[in-house]
């Protein structure tokens, strides 16, 4: 079945209508659904003559009834001449064009001599229309940085609206969508709906293949295991990848895992050393991580030095590497389970802000420490639980820092909003009155529209 992504369609047909002067760089992990997502889109643009190619292929293939053309299509010329040369003749000089071509370029990463002609693509932008997209194309090196003449849109794994939507939960949906932090209105029935369907959303994730196969069959206890495995799998590949020859130092080693057991502390690159690989090696690794958007990097609020801890993409890919492949069944224990909590809100957080660099989490000098901290629209600190609890944390933040102007705890409690909530650190004696937001998990991907 098709998962539908109506609101980042929308946006990425209005990006490609819009498109003059720039290359549109579709960013995203590695089977996060970027191909299918771009296909589906463009169907909808068919005014457009169209052009695909896959830089992984040679030559010319065909892939699911779709022709694709391959490197030679492409060629080795960094201004794009071969190419611009083929466009021609399929659809006449370019100078005489009346409608532009949109030209697909997918694994773009596989042949990085078609990053170094974007400068020169985009300046045909009233000819071609060219999106660009791969796993890895942040973390290829370029003599053509292209500055200004790129536009980007990250595709990130399903959203838990997207799954409502996906399995029919209309209703669930409805209330999800409309519920406010202000409105007197509040369903008990609900509330307990959309939790329980947020924790199957924290084993399942958001990747389409897994989302495909449990919605559509129903009965997946045994393809699951091997299809997250494999998932798994081909995604710490893709990132090893990247590292040319120094991967075979990690030949062997599990790093995502390993990442994902250390998700909640300031990540020391030391652990993640392994035999006749150094520091060095370590935080290269982890910044391929982040390059392939399969990590996402959380820096420390206000800090001058890397103090960062970095959260997995994807909540089904954190419970395989936690708990094993048995997703549905397995018994997740509490560590593991704050751990996954914190992961799936942070990924539901940034898929909705503008990057994903705009997510900190902040920590003082006596240890305390908040999940995550918004700069904008208010400098807003946010807590999570992976059931209720207090909000000492949230205290000690809103006391140390001044200028936040919202606490946020996202737990599995009811909304509620104390406007005249005091912050105490009471050995301290200090207090301060600021608003405090209690928000269930199923609610954090609106965070933005609550506060």
């Amino acid at each position: 079945m098709w998962i539908e992504r109506d609101g980042k369609k929308n946006t990425l047909l209005q990006l490609v209508n819009t498109l003059k002067s720039q290359v549109l760089i579709i960013r995203g992990a590695r089977q996060v659904g970027k191909t299918s997502f771009i296909l589906k889109a463009l169907e909808e643009l068919p005014r457009f003559p169209q052009i695909r190619l896959n830089l992984l292929f040679k030559g010319a293939q065909t892939v699911n009834g779709l022709l694709f053309y391959g490197r030679d299509y492409f060629g080795h010329d960094e201004e794009a001449g071969e190419l611009l040369n083929n466009i021609a003749l399929a659809f006449g000089p370019l100078e005489k064009m009346e409608t532009p071509v949109i030209i697909f370029i997918d694994e773009a990463d596989r042949h990085p001599v078609s990053l170094e002609a974007v400068q020169k693509l985009a300046g045909l932008g009233g000819k071609l229309k060219v999106i660009y997209t791969g796993s890895n194309l942040e973390n290829i090196q370029t003599k053509n940085a292209a500055t200004g003449r790129k536009c980007c849109f990250d595709l990130y794994p399903i959203t838990f609206a997207e799954f409502l939507k996906a399995c029919g939960k209309g209703p669930e949906l409805k209330y999800l969508k409309e519920y406010s932090l202000a409105s007197p209105l509040f369903s008990e029935h609900y509330h307990q709906s959309l939790t329980t369907l947020f924790d199957l959303y924290l084993r399942l994730g958001g990747m389409p293949r897994i989302l495909d196969t449990f919605i559509d069959k129903q009965n997946t206890a045994r393809e699951l295991p091997g299809l997250i495995a494999d998932l798994a799998a081909s995604i710490e590949e893709n990132v090893k990848l990247v590292l040319g020859e120094k991967s075979r130092l990690y030949e062997y080693e599990d790093v995502l895992r390993k990442m994902a057991l250390l998700s909640m502390e300031t990540l020391k690159f030391s652990r993640l050393q392994v035999q006749h690989a150094g520091q060095k090696e370590a935080k290269k690794l982890v910044n391929k991580t982040v390059g392939a958007r399969v990590a996402h990097k959380i820096r420390l609020y206000d800090s001058g030095k890397d103090l960062s801890k970095y959260i997995l993409f994807d909540a089904g890919i954190l419970n395989y590497l936690l708990n094993g492949s048995d997703l549905l069944r397995q018994k997740i224990v509490s560590l593991h389970l704050a751990l996954q909590y914190e992961n799936v809100v942070g990924d539901e957080i940034i898929a909705n802000l503008p990057t994903r660099d705009d997510l900190y989490y902040w920590k003082s000098e006596r240890g305390a420490q908040v999940e995550f901290l918004l700069k904008s629209p208010r400098l807003t600190a946010i807590d999570v639980k992976s059931a209720g609890g207090n909000v000492k944390s949230l205290n000690s933040c809103a006391n140390y820092e001044k200028e936040a102007d919202l606490l946020v705890k996202i737990a599995k409690e009811r909304p509620a909003l104390d406007k005249s909530h005091v912050a105490k650190i009471p050995n301290q004696g200090l207090s301060r009155k600021i608003p405090l937001a209690t928000i269930p998990h199923y609610l954090s991907g609106r965070l933005l529209e609550l506060i």
